[in-house]
């Protein structure tokens, strides 16, 4: 009687065995076609190609530059969700670089054949340089802002480089990035209306941001930064605002299904 007790048990444990082998097997195998699958999904021919939203891999260290004392309670609040957007928009951009790299349909299309590697520097720098001397104040310490109600959100200080001043029109004007595509197409509304991009158009006029314009503003357009693309990649790679619409466009992708690029 013992022997067959040990033996059904043998015989149940050998099954269970079995069992969980074949999970783990139809898991990977899985993995594996799931894979396989969204690299076809994203291979590059003459269809419109469905491409997978990715999620955002946090930033380890992300860094915020400095506000000033003149930044009030509210000020700070709109500024430091700003900052948080910017965070978030160039974690998501990071992983869909990850999954899809440079054969990616939205890369080719604001870098063309520029490199990869450049892009994905630069978007840990924005995220992750230090940036303990990177000072954003709100006053108007040069008068601008007053000089230019209606149109200036912000400016750079020519005579002190490491400072941004951020003006009423900013708040006034400026969207969360949750919003893109609620408003019209890319074509008709600029990333610079979204403060999580903009901020980082902001950042990049900072010479320890911009490497002393290693990165700089070639050209702001939107049809002569796709020309860039397509005829100038090195450049494309290297322009403010290449970034701002690969950023719009990746992000818009999270907000809407297929984006709202537009003709």
């Amino acid at each position: 009687m013992k022997d067959l007790t040990t033996s059904n048990h043998r015989v149940r444990h050998g099954a269970a065995s079995i069992i969980a082998l074949v999970v783990i097997v139809v898991t990977v195998l899985s993995m594996v076609f799931g894979i396989l699958a969204d690299r076809e999904a994203n291979r590059p021919n003459n269809s419109i190609i469905k491409q997978r939203n990715v999620a955002a891999m946090e930033w380890e260290h992300p860094e915020f530059p400095t506000f000033y004392k003149t930044c009030n309670g509210s000020h700070l609040e709109t500024l430091k969700e700003a900052f948080d957007e910017t965070m978030n928009v160039t974690a998501v951009a990071r992983g869909r670089l990850m999954a899809y790299g440079s054969n990616d349909r939205i890369y080719k299309r604001w870098f063309g054949t520029g490199n990869l590697y450049t892009v994905i520097g630069v978007l840990e720098a924005i995220a992750e340089i230090p940036k303990e001397d990177v000072l954003f104040r709100c006053d108007d310490i040069d008068g601008l802002c007053a000089a230019n109600p209606n149109y200036y959100a912000g400016h750079h200080r020519l005579n002190a480089t490491q400072e941004t001043v951020i003006c009423d029109f900013f708040y006034e004007t400026k969207l969360p990035v949750n919003k893109m595509c609620s408003n019209g197409s890319m074509t008709s509304v600029s990333p610079s209306k979204f403060m999580g991009i903009d901020m980082i158009h902001r950042l990049f006029h900072v010479p320890t941001m911009s490497l002393d314009e290693y990165i700089g503003e070639y050209t702001e357009e939107m049809d002569e930064v796709l020309e860039m693309a397509s005829n100038n990649a090195t450049f494309a790679v290297k322009n403010v605002d290449s970034y701002l619409y690969y950023l719009y466009e990746v992000y818009s992708n999270i907000v809407k299904p297929g984006g709202c690029l537009g003709k």
